[in-house]
């Protein structure tokens, strides 16, 4: 097999020994550009060995995907070549990669994470990909088809073992789909499950990823304005949904029918009118009536339709309760609990937040400012900076909880700069509140020398940090 290796200076090393092994092994492997002349003739040889190759083995690097880098030209040669890289394409991860970052050509195909030897390891990989299909199976199954073939002669047998290596082909399907869906990549692995499902028609593996899949895209989705929009996903995981909703099995009924009630209420954000998700939520809590997605599914809808907040805490409650999916369930919830502009429901979440810490729950996560944790910075700014209602805010959990938890949200080494002097406001007044006379003076003087270096010497927050230090000095 003639071979054509990719990678970035930095990783030099270990693409020798990749190439001395593979060469061992009999096969044709392109390593060495450093002989090639420069400019146009350079990308033209390049170019044609890339055509002139059978498989291009990518080391995954942050260097080797940096802009500017020339395997990121031969990667443009090698899709050029391969619109469709399976069986010619071979990306292995030679150090930790952050997986956004990896273009989406190169995950179309199962990426190797050695975990050994990167050059045996490869080889062995690049064995399997020039072995015909048919090989593994004989070499594997080898009893499996003389039984077979003495048990189901002539056509029979030969339509068993068609429909044994569909199921065989659709399964490593599923693997590939799985590490698209890991990486974020829904649509590809959208394409891909279709592909097993081609492959694999009767398949009820096959069918359970695809409802999983149509279930995780709902709860993850993203739209890109001008070029899709919520009901184009909504539309699309549709049938998936609608044949896992006359499961027998009550669970996937249920999970699929809450889903489809989700799918009408991202319709509903792209304008489409009539739509009755609760209809959907109903008929999933019929089937199993502590299902997590129907019960925070249903809580969501009924605060943004202004329903019974008493209800849509119950249904929380109930979500919560199942232990399961709890990240998905918070961030529904946060969510929610925001739609409306009340300072009653922005106390709920403080207590939510708290109770996330206490039972020892991941925080919320997210780093833009639609996040959920900084969708709840702007609750602590409204209440504690701009003084919004402040005593049934600071009363809304018991002083030492309310400290512990915005610590625990905000993590002081994670504050960013133009943030910093409304943190250190905060901080004071929950150190004030507990009593921490010293902490809350220390912090107050460390507020008013931060606004100092920005040239803030008056308005609200210099002030108020001005008398808590006379206040708290005296005392």
């Amino acid at each position: 097999m003639r071979i054509f290796i990719s990678y970035a200076s930095e990783e030099g090393e270990p693409a020798k020994e990749i190439a001395l092994a593979l060469r061992g092994e009999g096969h044709d492997v392109f390593l060495d550009r450093s002989q090639l002349p420069e400019g146009d003739a350079y990308n033209a040889r390049i170019r044609q060995a890339i055509r002139d190759c059978d498989l291009l083995v990518f080391l995954v690097s942050p260097e080797a995907l940096s802009a500017g880098r020339y395997t990121l030209t031969e990667l443009k040669f090698a899709e050029e070549k391969w619109p469709r890289p399976a069986g010619h394409l071979l990306p292995v991860i030679v150090k930790p990669t952050d997986k956004n970052a990896i273009p989406a050509f190169l995950r179309s195909v199962t990426l190797l994470q050695p975990g050994g030897n990167v050059a045996a390891e490869v080889v062995a990989a690049v064995d399997r990909l020039a072995r015909p299909w048919w090989a593994d199976s004989v070499r594997r199954y080898a009893a499996a088809l003389a039984v077979l073939a003495a048990l189901s002669a002539g056509y029979g047998g030969w339509r068993a073992y068609d429909h044994w290596h569909a199921n065989r082909e659709a399964l490593g399907l599923l693997g590939q789909c799985k590490v698209q869906e890991e990486s974020g990549n829904y649509a590809a692995a959208w394409e891909c499950d279709a592909r097993a499902a081609v492959a694999a028609p009767w398949s009820d593996a096959v069918a359970q990823a695809q409802e999983r899949l149509a279930m995780d895209w709902l709860d993850n989705i993203r739209v890109t304005d001008g070029k899709q929009t919520f009901t184009d996903i909504a539309n699309t995981v549709q049938p998936v949904l609608a044949r896992g909703a006359v499961s027998p099995d009550d669970r996937r009924a249920a999970n699929a029918l809450a889903h489809l009630g989700w799918a009408d209420f991202l319709r509903s954000r792209d304008g489409a009118m009539g739509l009755d998700p609760p209809h959907y939520y109903r008929q999933a809590l019929q089937r199993d009536p502590q299902n997590v997605y129907a019960h925070a599914m249903w809580g969501h809808d009924l605060m943004q339709r202004g329903g019974s907040v008493e209800e849509a805490k119950a249904h929380f409650a109930n979500a919560v309760a199942t232990g399961e999916q709890r990240p998905y369930v918070r961030r529904i919830q946060i969510a929610a609990l925001m739609w409306r502009d009340d300072p009653d429901l922005e106390n709920e979440l403080v207590r939510v937040a708290n109770e996330m810490r206490t039972q020892g729950e991941a925080r919320p996560a997210g780093d833009s400012h639609e996040s959920p944790v900084w969708r709840l910075w702007n609750v602590y700014n409204a209440r504690l900076v701009n003084s919004t209602d402040k005593a049934s805010f600071l009363a809304a959990v018991p002083p030492a909880d309310h400290l512990a938890t915005f610590r625990w949200l905000y993590p002081e080494e994670t504050i960013p700069k133009d943030k910093r002097p409304r943190y250190q406001c905060m901080l004071a007044q929950l150190q004030e509140q507990i009593g921490d006379r010293a902490a809350a003076l220390a912090t107050y003087r460390a507020l008013l020398k931060t606004l100092a270096a920005e040239g803030i010497v008056g308005g609200r927050m210099f002030d108020d940090a001005r008398q808590a230090v006379t206040r708290l000095g005296r005392e």
